[in-house]
This record gives structure tokens, sequence and C-alpha cells, in this order.
């Protein structure tokens, strides 16, 4: 299709570049020769040797989309300018949008902080509540087609499949439409399907934006659909606040789900919870985003969702300050999320249990070292004495001068060690000056094969930078040391990070193999 550029549509659409595709469209960056103003512009495909008849019809389907989207005006609904028809295709003009959408957000940084991803849940649910009121439904809400801007706003795309209420389908009799993985029960069943099926959707992609994928997705379709079926989710990785609008939208019997309201009501509630905090003494830091997302949004391309194709984006996350409590989502390339953006969800304050080990160090006596056991299945010992803080995904202590620290992230989405050092290094170029390796190496950790990367960094001056770093407990113009430890195990990988100021790193080294060495994830 790449011949197509500069093709003028209906003698008004000037085709400029291809954003996307997938497995019924492309979509071209276009401009709009009377108006003067940029469009994004949906080529629908139809399949060669398709009969007059079916291709009528599909020339049917895709006015009726458009009409069916260009009823709503709502912030988060993609708008929809224009349908016409040139070269026995249709097309379909709409908004220009440089957002990249959710999936990418989570497949490329990890987990939405739970606070954020209610946010976008409430920006989609108010959305479907105009398109319901309308007497439309989407049919295919999943993480691809919600595109979210730097600031916050997110997007429902790809009414491709919407329907309005009343009017006749026209895909085939027992044909099933949308993404398997994030389909309604009653729809696989063939039941009738009505705006509760749409918010078991918008249950399963906040979900993903958890985990990364539908809480049903098996890697098989007929095998999804069997637990989408007859299997519940497994919340053991999503954060506890987020349990009652996930078990409240994902129940299998649609007269069973929470409605709009309700469903309004609970993300309303997570996006106002306190951050509960166990160390009360911790003097409050400004809280840093890390460069992450910025970089990432810049060198995105501008991007439209297609029916049954994906395209997507970034997002970096950071630890709140205090002792550990609940889960805060770090990005997956991150090497140490910066100092965050507390948790939402409460949690039971972990059980610590003193040590008597003590490592003696050039007549100095190293800290006692207290075991603590995290909820999401791992143990590790920490230095008695350290203050602690915990996020969705990640958990760090810092020691109480603030010059060393110690961290573990949860990662979800790449389990390669290897990948996951070189992510790590990656963004520490772009956090960190002065960067000097001094070696990367496979190790055995606990009967598992594990990566480590020792580094000598400067932290950067965050106003030097423009922008708050990875590392927010390190004093600009300090020089630290560091290990970082990548293992995985399971369906789980762990980054492990021990820094202390390059002058101290001898004599803490013992203490620091002896932490990290202590680490170990329960079967």
């Amino acid at each position: 299709m790449v011949s197509d550029s500069n093709r003028l549509i209906a003698g008004r659409y000037q085709l400029l570049r291809e954003l996307g595709r997938g497995g019924m469209g492309v979509v071209w960056e276009g401009h709009d020769t009377l108006l003067n103003r940029q469009v994004a512009i949906k080529e629908v495909l139809l399949p060669d040797g398709l009969p007059p008849g079916d291709r009528e019809r599909q020339m049917v389907r895709t006015v009726r989309e458009a009409r069916t989207a260009a009823k709503l005006s709502h912030p988060s609904v993609v708008a929809i300018y224009d349908v016409v028809e040139d070269g026995g295709r249709p097309w379909v003009v709409m908004e220009l949008l440089p957002y990249p959408s959710v999936e990418q957000v989570v497949a490329t940084s990890g987990a939405l902080p739970a606070r954020e991803a209610a946010e976008v849940g409430r920006q989609v649910l108010s959305a479907l509540k105009a398109a319901h009121a309308a007497g439309i439904l989407h049919r295919d809400v999943k993480p691809s087609n919600i595109l979210l801007s730097d600031d916050g706003r997110a997007v429902l795309t790809d009414f491709g499949i919407a329907t309005a209420e009343g009017e006749a389908s026209l895909t085939r009799t027992g044909m099933v439409t949308g993404s398997p993985s994030f389909l309604a029960p009653e729809r696989v069943r063939a039941d009738d399907a009505g705006p509760p099926s749409d918010l078991w959707s918008l249950g399963a992609t906040l979900y993903a934006c958890m985990v990364g994928r539908s809480p049903f997705e098996r890697g098989e379709p007929m095998a999804t659909l069997n637990a989408l079926l007859n299997e519940e989710p497994d919340y053991r990785r999503i954060p506890p606040i987020l349990h009652p609008i996930l078990r409240g939208l994902l129940r299998k019997e649609p007269q069973d789900r929470v409605d709009a309201e309700e469903a309004d009501r609970l993300l309303a509630a997570i996006i106002a919870a306190k951050p509960a905090y166990a160390d009360q003494d911790v003097p409050e830091r400004k809280q840093g985003t890390g460069p992450g997302r910025a970089l990432l949004a810049a060198a995105a391309t501008v991007v439209l969702v297609l029916t049954g194709g994906t395209v997507a984006y970034f997002r970096t996350a950071s630890p709140a300050e205090g002792a550990p409590r609940t889960a805060q989502p770090a990005a997956a390339s991150s090497p140490l999320p910066s100092a965050a953006t507390p948790s939402v969800s409460p949690a039971a304050t972990p059980s610590e249990t003193p040590t008597v080990t003590r490592t003696p160090t050039r007549g100095r006596v190293a800290p006692a070292l207290r075991a603590w056991k995290s909820g999401d299945g791992w143990t590790i010992k920490r230095p008695a004495g350290w203050r602690g803080a915990r996020g969705e995904t990640y958990t760090e202590w810092t020691r109480r001068d603030g010059d060393a620290h110690l961290g573990v992230q949860a990662l979800y989405v790449n389990l390669d060690p290897n990948q996951i050092i070189r992510d790590s290094e990656e963004r520490l170029e772009q956090s960190a000056d002065q960067i000097v390796s001094r070696g990367r190496r496979t190790v055995e950790h606990q009967g598992t094969t594990a990566v480590e990367w020792e580094v000598s960094w400067t932290a950067a001056a965050a106003a030097t930078a423009g922008t708050a770093t990875d590392e927010g407990w390190a004093t600009p113009g300090i020089r630290y040391r560091e290990l970082r430890r990548a293992v995985a195990v399971g369906d789980t990988a762990y980054l492990l990070s021990w820094t202390v100021p390059e002058a101290q790193w001898k004599r803490n080294r013992p203490l620091m193999r002896e932490v990290l060495t202590s680490f170990n994830v329960r079967a």
C-alpha cells in the first residue's frame, strides 16, 4: 500500500503515509485538502473474490460504523468526520490522535499504577455510558482500542464492530466478532448482549492493565473461550484495591454485574484513596515520574487502532516512600523505579523477623538483617533500620542517611534476564551521569541462572536533566556503585539492586552478597 501514498481519495483526502495495518484495514495519516487539516483515514480492506452481495454488505456496514460513531460527541471517543467510497473500497475519515494505546503502555513498560488504571477505566466508562445512552454498543473494548495522551486523556477508538440496539446484524449467523479474550460470556454463548457486555470487556481491560493480558487469555482461541466461560480470574497479582471493581465487572452472568453507576463509584473510590505509610517519620520528598514517558511519547508514531489489529505505547512509574505496603508498577524496562506515586491499596503490615546474622567488616559491625516476607510470594533479608516503601510491583529500602538503597522489582511482561539487564543499562543512560560498566556475568541464584551487572554512576541533578531521575532517592553529584541482578522464576522475573556510595563499596560488599543471595521465591 506504500504506492498509494499521495493518492487523493474522493477528490479531497490526500494519503500521506501508512500508520498501521490490521486484519481488516489500513490506517493512513492524511490531509483534508478542503478544510486544510490533518486527519486519519481508515481504508477498509475487502477480501479478494468477495461476492458482490457480501461486498455490498461490507460497504453498508462501514457506513453504519461511521454513522454510529459520529452520533457520539465525547472527549473519550474518537471523532468521525466522513465516510467515502473510492476504488471500490470504503474509507473512514477520523480525528488524527497523536497518542499511543494502553496495550503498549503495559507491553513496553509494565503495569499501570492502580490509580492511573482507575482513571483510564473511568474515562472509558464515561464514553461507554454516552454510547449506551445513544443506544450504541461498542463490542470490542480492549487495551489496544484505548489511546492515552501524556496528560492522562484516554480515548476509546474503533467502533468498527459497534452496533446500534435494534439494528439488524450484518455479520453471518453464528459469527462472533471481537477479541476472544475480552469477550463477555453471553456473547460467546450467542445470548442477548447489551451494555453489560461492554462493562465485562472493560473489567478484562482493567485486569490487563495490571498483568499485560486478559485474565482468560490462554494462547489459543478455544482454550481462551473455555476459560472465559468456566474459569475465574486469578487475582494474586492484582493490587487488592482493584479487586472489588474487577470482581463486580467480571461476573459471568450479566444480571449479576455491577452497573455503570456502581462501577463509576468504585473507580472513583480508588482514585480518591489515601496512600498508607508505615514509617511516618520518613520526610516527604518530591515525587518524580522519570524520563520514560516523555522519551517514549516523543518517539512514538501517531497511531490509530484497527479492527483486528493492535498499536500501542509506554509507561513509567515509581515506588511510594514509606514502609512496604502495596504494589506500585514499575516500568518493565526500568532498572530502578523512581521515587514514586504512593500506593493506594491497603495491605497488612508485612511480617518481619529479626535474625541474629551480623557480618564483621574491618572492625565494623554490619547491621542485623531482618527477614521480610512479601505478599507476592518472595522473601529477602534486608538491613534492620532501613526505611522501606512498597509500590504495586516494586519494593525498596533506603538507609537512614539516604545514601544506600536496596530494591526488588517484579516484572510480568519481560522474563528474559539478559534483556532485563540490557533495558536496565539503557534506562540508566537516560537518568545518570558518568556511567562506567564494570561487567556483566551469569551467576546461580537459588538454583536458577541469573544475570548480574555491576556499574558505577553519578547521580544527575534533576534541574540539569529537566526531570526527576529514576534513582529518586540518590543525592545529586554523589558517585554510586551498584549491582543489579535479574532472575526469572516461573511466570515472573525480578530485578534486584544494591547501591551504595562508591567509597563504601568494598566494606559493604559482604553485606550486599548476604542480602541478595537471601532473596527467595516461595514455590
